[in-house]
């Protein structure tokens, strides 16, 4: 990964700014044709184009090659996912405030900015859905499986993240579900064969509310032993950290 060809760089930082081919190309000058011959090598920019490339893509601000993947430290990210860019840019297109947004898709306020700030990366195939149908636009197909695979565990599943003070965004599967809080320290992690019906138990504690559960996120994992193992795993992995379940914490 040290050595990522120019033309592989410039694809990548397109598809994680959501844009197609023909919308850089717009932003440049050139042809869409123009930008598949550049990504896929067959033509070279010259010395002007690779420098606009460079300004409008930010190719210089943070090397792909280093950039942090989905599963290292949130905090560590820069900026928005691939998915909160897009957002951002058709929201503010058609004039609509985080607000009215939410309104109009049925999602929550918070969810809306925790997509744009970069603090909920990969959202619900749900919440995707509501607010591409409030936008009246679809997400680039590259841009969702460009998202699809850095938010996917091999052999386990894909990562989701959701909104635990919206009942709307609860997820009704089964999997292991990890509750954080404002600070995004995981404080609780869970399972069960439904996550909603879980966090729907948790919803009447005392410290089911922010900022002491502020962001959730969940795996769908079919098989209850599994479920469990993994719950095992991670509570005794987190230790104190886990500061509300610790039933499966060696004392």
């Amino acid at each position: 990964m040290a050595n990522i060809p120019f033309n592989e760089r410039m694809r990548r930082s397109r598809i994680k700014n959501a844009w197609s081919q023909g919308e850089l190309g717009e932003k440049l000058g050139v042809a869409q044709a123009t930008i598949s011959t550049w990504e896929i090598g067959k033509v070279i920019p010259d010395r002007d184009q690779k420098a606009r490339l460079r300004e409008v893509l930010g190719l210089d601000q943070v090397p792909i090659s280093e950039a942090p993947s989905y599963g290292e430290d949130r905090s560590e990210l820069a900026g928005p996912s691939a998915f909160g860019s897009w957002l951002n840019r058709e929201r503010l297109a058609q004039g609509l405030s985080v607000a009215e947004l939410a309104t109009k898709a049925a999602v929550s306020e918070p969810a809306i900015y925790h997509i744009e700030s970069g603090r909920i990366r990969n959202p619900r195939p749900e919440t995707v859905r509501r607010l591409e149908e409030a936008l009246g636009k679809k997400l680039p197909a590259e841009t969702k499986k460009e998202i699809r695979e850095e938010a996917t565990v091999e052999g386990v599943g894909e990562f989701f993240e959701f909104d635990p003070h919206s009942r709307e965004d609860w997820p009704e599967v089964p999997g292991i579900y990890v509750l954080y809080d404002i600070s995004e320290r995981p404080v609780y992690v869970g399972q069960g064969s439904s996550i909603r019906k879980r966090i729907q138990d948790h919803e009447e504690k005392f410290w089911f509310k922010a900022p002491i559960v502020s962001e959730a996120a969940y795996i769908k994992i079919e098989d209850g032993a599994l479920r469990k193992k993994i719950e095992t795993i991670l509570i005794r992995f987190l230790k104190r950290n886990a500061v509300i379940n610790r039933q499966n914490v060696e004392r």
